[in-house]
Order: structure tokens, then C-alpha cells, then sequence
């Protein structure tokens, strides 16, 4: 295959990934995989954000993640540079930033890192973290390369956000068959109770609610017990 080819073959994979079918970890394996491949890079990693906090979501190999990780500690580098600025940062040679960032080329040098990318993994307005692209020699980031970084960040961002709202519409839906099942178990035991005592179904739900309050429990478990174990209230 030619490096077009390759290219179009790595793209396609990580655009044919499905939410549904693989998890956050399989999304950023592949996003790796790819860029690695793609830009013939030493290593990759990823960095997500959730609720404000950093967190090293995975890297290859996996030394890398102690460099992304000083990141996190000391609240500087050029991927929180890259987050916060919504731009990728592009570092030929690390060691011209020591003054910069101490802790973070300090450990890349130990890891045998001279040049660093980081780019932003976001979709429209939203931040999801940064794209960490790592070579072992000095290296001047050209255009095409930062552009295709984009591009697989976009992609890998676009299939997070995209899980991240199946995620919660399907907490959504499991929160709501709950409530559901509860009122319709609630109004069989209010049924119970009105037929048992001859009282309407809102005097039956009085006496099911204070027997609850007393034994402070909820209405939905003295309701159960009604229905399901043939509790009748004293």
C-alpha cells in the first residue's frame, strides 16, 4: 500500500468504530493505534477531562503515561496548554522549553522523548482532553501532520461524546422504568388497602405513607410488601 492508502485504511477503521459496540478504552486504543500508524510517531497518548479533573486515559507504550501524568500534578505542559487554548501545541524540541515546563521535559528526556504534539480532543464547544503525539528525535511538526492529528482527534472525540450521551440516555431511560414500575406498584397496593377497608384510593395512600414514615422506609417497599407479601396495614 502506498501512504495514501495506509492512511485512508487506519481513517476507516477508527470511523467505523460504533459507540454502541466498543467501549471508551476500545475508542482511544484505536485512536492510538491509528496515529501512531498515520503519522509515524514513536507514541501516543490520551488525556480526558471529566467534571474539570485530568485524567491519563491510556498511552503506548505505556511509559508515556508517567509524562502525561506530570502533566495532571503540575498543571502545566503543553497539553494543558493545547486544552485551554483550544489549539495544538506543536514542540519540535522539548528541551528549549525547560524554563517552560521543568517537570514535563524533565520527564521526557528520561523517557527518551525529544518532540511533542498535543492536540485538543474536543467537537464543537466541547472539551473531552488531548491527543499526545511523541517522537524520539527533534522533529518540526509540519502542517499536514498537525492537520491529520485534528482530523483523528475529532473523529475519537466525536465517537466519546457520542457514548458519553448513549451512556446517559440509557440512565435515563432505567431511571424512569423505575419510577414507573414504582407509581404502578404503589397504585396496585392503594388498590389493596381501598378495597380491603372500603376508603378511597387517596385515604389508602394516606395510611400506606404514614405507615412508611413510621417505620421510616420508603412508600415504594411498604407498597411491595402490600402487593407482593400481603401486608395489611394495623
Amino acid at each position: 500500500m502506498s501512504d495514501g492508502e495506509l492512511r485512508v485504511d487506519a481513517l476507516a477503521r477508527l470511523a467505523l468504530l460504533v459507540p454502541g459496540d466498543h467501549d471508551t478504552t476500545g475508542v482511544l486504543l484505536q485512536l492510538m493505534n491509528t496515529a501512531t500508524d498515520v503519522l509515524d510517531v514513536t507514541g501516543a497518548a490520551v488525556t480526558l477531562i471529566a467534571d474539570g479533573r485530568w485524567q491519563v486515559a491510556g498511552a503506548i507504550p505505556d511509559v508515556l503515561v508517567e509524562l502525561e501524568g506530570v502533566q495532571q500534578d503540575s498543571a502545566r505542559g503543553p497539553g494543558v496548554e493545547a486544552v485551554r487554548s483550544g489549539r495544538a501545541v506543536a514542540v519540535p524540541d522539548v528541551r528549549a522549553h525547560w524554563m517552560r515546563w521543568p517537570e514535563y521535559t524533565t520527564v521526557a528526556l528520561r523517557h527518551g522523548v525529544s518532540a511533542v504534539a498535543q492536540i485538543p480532543l474536543r467537537q464543537g464547544k466541547e472539551h473531552v482532553g488531548a491527543l499526545g503525539l511523541f517522537s524520539r528525535h527533534p522533529r518540526e511538526w509540519s502542517g499536514e501532520d498537525l492537520s491529520m492529528a485534528t482530523l483523528l482527534a475529532g473523529m475519537a472525540a466525536g465517537h466519546l461524546l457520542t457514548a458519553d450521551t448513549l451512556r446517559r440516555q440509557e440512565r435515563l431511560a432505567e431511571q424512569l422504568q423505575h419510577a414507573l414500575s414504582s407509581r404502578i406498584v404503589v397504585e396496585q397496593a392503594k388498590g389493596v388497602i381501598a378495597g380491603a377497608r372500603s376508603i378511597t384510593p387517596e385515604a389508602a395512600y394516606e395510611l400506606i405513607r404514614g405507615h412508611a414514615r413510621q417505620r421510616r422506609i420508603g412508600v415504594h417497599e411498604v407498597a411491595r410488601a402490600i402487593v407482593e407479601l400481603g401486608l395489611r396495614l394495623s
